[in-house]
């Protein structure tokens, strides 16, 4: 088991990221994840199954679940992101604790778990029990179905430069992944700038803030995510006084051959590694999806 004070120093920095997670990316993540679901999940349940989304974050994908009628479960070990998973999916169960030692009763029919979650598990021994803790809650015949970024992905992808960001009107972020293949180790870094809350311009300081304004809404269109890149590059330099914070996490490379190893040994069966195409040649191009069956 895990005990408490672990829990706590390892959620700290996820509950620091909350108010962020829940404006940008989960909305965001939440649309790119529906498409698997839909594809290899949704099909194999009935319309009204049970449903726990493990590392479910700040709730925006369980809101849609509960909207088609599936009872939905959601769990997490950070406070903030729960506090906002409740706003966003009132409909849904909610739970406080930690993927690695949760006990809940033989109840679902499907557990998910996206956006790479399972990465933040650093041991194999600890994946394990994550898996074990997941066979546990299934129903028979209950699919567990999951994403991993894996270390062919990691290597052509993950080289310290900054890949994803947003700039706002009172805040801006930018995502910068680092992995090192020979320890299978990596890291991605938040770093998030915000604006401060008064401050007095000259006249050309002004206009200077509005021509910034209008250019920072112009970047934020689709097209123009490689312009935006090279500005978030150099942010610190245009801004200098909005406030500068980083949050480092920590993630491990998993090989999708290491993974499905462990499935079969916790007791799953037909498990199957796809693309979120539904593919069943991965690529380093795409994250590998795990189909695991409880019989």
């Amino acid at each position: 088991m895990v005990s408490d004070m672990n829990l706590q120093e390892r959620y700290n920095e996820y509950d620091n990221w909350a108010w962020l997670y829940n404006t940008t990316m989960g909305p965001e993540y939440c649309q790119n994840q529906l498409q698997p679901l839909e594809k290899m999940l949704l099909p194999h349940l009935s319309e009204n199954a049970e449903i726990l989304d493990l590392c479910c974050g700040t709730g925006h994908l369980m809101k849609k679940l509960c909207e088609r009628g599936y009872q939905i479960t959601g769990f997490d070990g950070s406070e903030e992101m729960l506090e906002y998973a409740r706003q966003n999916a009132p409909q849904a169960q909610i739970i406080l604790g930690d993927a690695r030692s949760f006990e809940l009763p033989e109840r679902f029919d499907a557990v998910f778990s996206t956006s790479a979650s399972l990465n933040h598990i650093l041991e194999l021994e600890e994946l394990k029990s994550v898996f074990q803790n997941v066979y546990s809650s299934l129903k028979q015949n209950g699919i567990f179905l999951f994403d991993i970024n894996h270390q062919g992905q990691m290597e052509k992808w993950w080289k310290g430069r900054l890949v994803e960001g947003e700039i706002e009107n009172h805040f801006a972020w930018e995502i910068t992944p680092h992995y090192n293949k020979d320890d299978k180790r990596g890291y991605f870094k938040v770093t998030i700038y915000q604006a401060p809350t008064q401050k007095r311009y000259s006249t050309f300081a002004l206009i200077q803030k509005q021509f910034k304004t209008l250019l920072y809404k112009l970047v934020s269109l689709r097209r123009l995510t490689r312009f935006r890149l090279k500005i978030l590059n150099q942010f610190s330099s245009w801004e200098k006084d909005w406030k500068r914070s980083e949050i480092i996490y920590k993630v491990r490379g998993h090989s999708a051959t290491e993974v499905k190893q462990i499935l079969e040994e916790v007791g799953f069966t037909d498990v199957e590694v796809r693309t979120i195409e539904g593919n069943l040649q991965l690529d380093n191009n795409h994250s590998a999806y795990f189909i695991a069956r409880k019989n």
